[in-house]
């Protein structure tokens, strides 16, 4: 018997719809093993970002640079903004204790700062960019400050606040600093620069041969030290166990489709007895499967994307992709498989299959 190519794909279809309880069954396990494996990367990768965002936000490329008994030029630092390589750039000096009259004899720290050091101490707001104060949020708490409202030292001219900085993750002994931004000529205690991740180690490197002047014997430290985040977001990602889930669960698909290919031999043994060819059994076992698969697909990675946004984590763009091409590519090497498991099942003699009818 000849089959023409549109009579096996309406066979195979056929079949998909005699056979409701296998193809649903499929359907589900299939769904079930893509969703899986979506949902892992698409975990495991909205983990490793949010560490990594904290671990940038938290001051992990600032460096610090300072002179015993200060003296850093704040003209140098500042310089550095706009350079390759530097997010921000700016320096602070310590003015001493203030009262203000609002809370007599409660001491608060007082500082001159550049407006770039402000930039690295609070990356998500711009203060320092008029006249006026800048406050930390505990002082602002203790004597209700906000921006707009008038403060002054105790024996000085009433000046406003400009801003109230959130510096918790990068300087929270800020809390309860009145800072003042100055022009950056001048000498001051520190210096502090964040870097672009792939340029922290060479600018540090660099850094203190910026600062070295006469007899001057700069230091520069990390603002936060590498013994004090032992993750390694790069190396769990690349040796992630759900890594190679794109052949894994093809081929435990496939173990399941042989076991439905057996129960189903007898019909094999008749379409052999008719005269089909085991490529041909193939070609229709691709029109019976290849909707399920695609169906399963479509399914399983809606599931793992919306399981994502119950957990209130909102994958990125880069996340997604990945978990995309991965179970994707799952998929796509179930296609290719599946249809040949009625094939391979197909062995033997003819009689030998039809007596399992």
């Amino acid at each position: 018997m000849t089959w023409r190519l549109s009579a096996l794909i309406e066979e195979g279809i056929a079949n998909l719809g005699a056979s409701a309880f296998r193809s649903a069954l499929l359907l589900f396990v299939s769904a079930a093993a893509f969703g899986s494996l979506a949902y892992l990367e698409l975990r495991q990768g909205m983990e490793l970002t949010e560490f990594t965002r904290d671990f940038r936000e938290g001051g992990a490329y600032v460096a610090i640079a300072s002179v015993p008994g200060g003296g850093i030029s704040g003209t140098r630092c500042e310089s550095l903004n706009g350079r390759p390589g530097v997010v921000a750039a700016g320096a602070w000096r310590s003015t001493g204790q203030a009262t203000f009259p609002t809370a007599p004899g409660v001491l608060f720290q007082a500082a001159s700062v550049t407006p770039g050091i402000l930039r690295v101490w609070d990356p998500g707001q711009l203060l320092g960019t008029g006249p006026g104060l800048v406050v930390g949020p505990a002082m602002a708490g203790e004597l209700g400050l906000r921006a707009g409202l008038i403060a002054a030292f105790e024996g000085d001219e009433p000046v406003s606040v400009s801003g109230v900085g959130d510096f918790s993750k990068r300087n929270p002994q800020a809390a309860r600093w009145a800072l003042s931004p100055v022009s950056p000529a001048g000498e001051f205690d520190e210096c502090w620069v964040e870097f672009e991740p792939g340029a922290y180690e060479a600018g540090r490197e660099t850094l203190a041969a910026r600062f070295a002047e006469s007899s001057a014997d700069p230091a520069v430290r990390p603002y936060r030290r590498s013994d004090e985040f032992t993750r390694d977001p790069a190396g769990e990602w690349s040796s992630r166990p759900q890594k190679l889930g794109w052949i894994a669960v093809p081929v435990g698909l496939f173990g399941f489709g042989l076991v439905a290919a057996w129960f189903r031999r007898a019909e094999a043994g008749l379409y052999l007895a008719m005269g089909t060819r085991r490529a041909q059994l193939a070609l229709m076992g691709a029109s019976e499967s290849w909707p399920l698969v695609a169906a399963a697909w479509g399914l399983g990675f809606s599931y793992a994307v919306a399981a994502q946004f119950l957990r209130s984590a909102d994958p990125t763009v880069e996340v997604l992709r990945h978990a995309a091409v991965t179970s994707g590519s799952a998929a796509l090497l179930a296609l290719a498989m599946l249809p040949w498991a009625g094939a391979l099942v197909a062995r033997g003699s003819i009689a030998s299959l039809l007596k399992d009818r």
